[in-house]
């Protein structure tokens, strides 16, 4: 996402506290970007002993991505017909997802993972098009490659931030019959934007509420805000109809469970189509881990209970 002026110094006029924060939120803003194009060397088939092909996604405003396709397993029972697709948190990775492809391919499902724009081994954002509902347009390139590969049905799966933009790009497909929300995503780019300071800052950093709010005012201007809360909402909205399960931990200090439960309790359908499930010990993005048994218990028996619906002819997958 584009930051107000790229790591700079502080300007001559910036006197007192303000100098050192605007030099502490450039020192981290400089990380962050370092580290999201910093791409992990760790495959499927080195981590998992899972096989994989790697190729380019271009999505419809010209962004080349990196992406993994990972085949149904041989043996495999499960729907054909379904592929999930899979979005990673911002500043993340296709690598960072390894312990939900581990998941999915025990369940013997196929996948589609990539490195958003402006991640890893992924082209920059062009101009203008850093914001979450500009990258969109890539969980919708991997949705369109999933249906040139044969998937009939996609299972989307998105963590925090790149949650939101799988909201919004789905909204717009038919071919989306269910959804996995993972700690997020934030009800508006405000609390998105204190969240994210504080991650980027560290847990010591992040106690200096000078510093936290002037690179959070540095994060807002490149996330389209206004665009941002309408296009989530009514994106939202639009899905109340479809199969959706929230994952939250109780421990995140990024996007809190207090924050991203607004838009689900606002909007849950009494029709039962959406669930939830808290982890209390579970920092951010880290409800698979330590949610253990328990949640993937939960998530399996979404995705299956959902398919076996569908096969009698009843809403599901």
């Amino acid at each position: 996402m584009p930051f107000l002026t790229d790591p700079s110094p502080p300007t001559w006029w910036m006197i007192g506290p303000m100098g050192p924060a605007w030099s502490r939120s450039s020192e981290a803003i400089a990380k962050t970007l370092k580290r999201s194009k910093m791409a992990r060397r760790i495959t499927p088939a080195r981590r998992l002993k899972i096989p994989f092909e790697t190729f380019d996604l271009h999505t419809s405003d010209g962004v080349r991505l990196t992406a993994w396709y990972l085949p149904r397993p041989e043996d495999s029972e499960a729907d054909p017909d379904l592929t999930v697709v899979l979005h990673h948190h911002y500043g993340g990775q296709k690598a960072t997802l390894m312990p939900w492809i581990e998941f999915f391919h025990g369940l013997g499902l196929p996948m589609i993972c990539f490195d958003a724009r402006g991640h890893a081994d992924s082209d920059a954002a062009p101009h203008g098009g850093g914001s979450f509902v500009r990258r969109a347009a890539d969980f919708q390139a991997a949705c369109d490659e999933a249906r040139r590969r044969g998937a009939k049905r996609i299972l989307g799966f998105g963590q925090s931030q790149g949650a939101a933009a799988m909201v919004i790009s789905v909204a717009r497909r038919d071919d989306v019959v269910g959804l996995i929300l993972d700690s997020g995503p934030a009800p508006d780019m405000a609390s998105a934007a204190w969240g994210l300071a504080g991650n980027m800052l560290g847990s010591e950093g992040s106690k200096n509420h000078l510093h936290r709010a002037l690179l959070g005012l540095r994060i807002l201007p490149g996330t389209q805000p206004t665009r941002y809360l309408c296009f989530l909402w009514l994106s939202l909205a639009k899905l109340r109809g479809m199969p959706l399960l929230w994952l939250h931990g109780g421990r995140d200090q990024v996007i809190a469970e207090s924050w991203s439960s607004l838009w689900f309790r606002s909007l849950k359908p009494s029709s039962g189509k959406w669930s939830s499930f808290l982890v209390p010990t579970a920092d951010h993005i880290r409800c698979l881990q330590a949610g253990g048994d328990e949640l993937r218990a939960v998530t399996t028996d979404f995705i299956q209970r959902r398919y076996a619906r569908s096969q009698g002819g009843a809403d599901g997958f």
